[in-house]
């Protein structure tokens, strides 16, 4: 008798021939996936790259711009224009600080290699009132002197103060009372206690401009006052490390970084040649005179983003993804190369030029 039931017949599995084709087409498969994949992610890193130069250099012209439109306010009188100032910042702990710079609304520092990035300073009065050079009324007979001035408005417990006088080099110092507030026949009078004042909101807070030795020169009947605020503006701009970075002089805050990517940075002055009232020239020579610095009306800059990450090199290993230097064409025609080629791999990158063009207005509408 036969048995119904066949021996099931072992699985049939896949030949080598068919294991090798299946591997071929995996193979080739995860190739394309790949070399697609690679080229999303540089078109990806190129976006990414190109948007983040834009955003930080259009930041950083930005707040360069910010700083230019109000660049001379409260200092504008002819007379005291490029005066050399200094002072004292005793800081919040203590340690005492020296601040030195220029009375101009601003001045650039040429870099010594055109590869590397200019420096520049703005100077500017953040008063709440109309400032304006006050005169003295009185000579000082030492430096620990009050000052005596002819009119009092506007000048606030806690302002910086400039003292200027021809020949002599200007101070920087801190009102300790407001004059318009003190009893009758000492409303013109501003001191500079060197330990601690009210403010006008009644606060009791430390001088911390006023050295207790006194500073400066001691000042004649024909110096005078420029209120430049609670915080003036003396800010120096310079590229370190790839990163536009701002000193605030008076305030005491150094080194802050204001935008990434930054490589260059270049600077000029504008000048009136010929006393027309219009610029007629375009240069980085430091004014000497303050008829030189009279004579600045303008001021460009120029900054260079970079993208974030640099593009491959192409198979001979060489970069071509930027093959000549940037630069800018300024409104009157001229160009401006912006070099830069201080990076060894400097055309693996991407670069984008923010440039601006700003009249120094405050120098223009001067009081003298």
């Amino acid at each position: 008798m036969k048995n119904a039931h066949r021996a099931a017949r072992p699985g049939r599995g896949f030949s080598l021939v068919e294991i090798l084709v299946a591997t071929v087409v995996a193979l080739s498969a995860t190739l394309a996936i790949f070399q697609t994949f690679a080229v999303s992610e540089g078109y990806r890193r190129s976006a990414t790259s190109g948007g983040d130069a834009n955003f930080a250099g259009a930041l950083g012209a930005y707040l360069l711009e910010q700083d230019l439109s109000m660049a001379g306010y409260g200092i504008n009188s002819a007379t005291y224009l490029g005066c050399p100032t200094s002072g004292i910042d005793s800081g919040t702990g203590g340690v005492a600080r020296n601040i030195a710079f220029n009375l101009a609304p601003v001045q650039i520092t040429a870099a010594g290699a055109a590869n590397q990035a200019d420096t520049f300073t703005v100077v500017a009065s953040n008063s709440s009132t109309t400032p304006g050079p006050i005169p003295f009324n009185t000579a000082m007979g030492t430096v620990l002197d009050n000052y005596q001035i002819t009119n009092p408005f506007g000048v606030t417990a806690g302002d910086l103060l400039v003292l200027a006088q021809p020949g002599l080099a200007c101070t920087l110092v801190q009102a300790t009372d407001t004059p318009t507030a003190n009893a009758v026949g000492s409303q013109n009078t501003v001191t500079h206690a060197s330990t601690t004042y009210r403010t006008t909101g009644g606060t009791t807070v430390r001088a911390r401009y006023n050295p207790a030795g006194g500073i400066g020169p001691v000042y004649g009947a024909t110096a005078v006052m420029m209120d430049m605020g609670p915080a003036p503006v003396v800010n120096t701009y310079y590229i370190l490390n790839n990163t536009l970075m701002v000193d605030q002089l008076v305030t005491g805050q150094i080194g802050v970084p204001v935008a990434a990517n930054i490589v260059q940075l270049k600077a000029l002055y504008g000048r009136d040649t010929v006393g027309a009232g219009t610029v007629t020239t375009w240069d980085t020579a430091t004014p000497a005179t303050a008829a030189g610095w009279s004579a600045v009306l303008a001021a460009r800059i120029a900054l260079v983003a970079r993208s974030a990450q640099p593009e491959k090199a192409n198979a001979q290993g060489a970069c071509t993804t930027t093959t000549a230097l940037p630069s800018v064409t300024w409104e009157d025609g001229t160009v401006t190369v912006l070099d830069v080629s201080a990076t060894a791999n400097w055309q693996c990158f991407r670069y984008k030029v923010f440039h601006a063009t700003a009249s120094l207005r405050n120098q223009i509408w001067t009081p003298s």
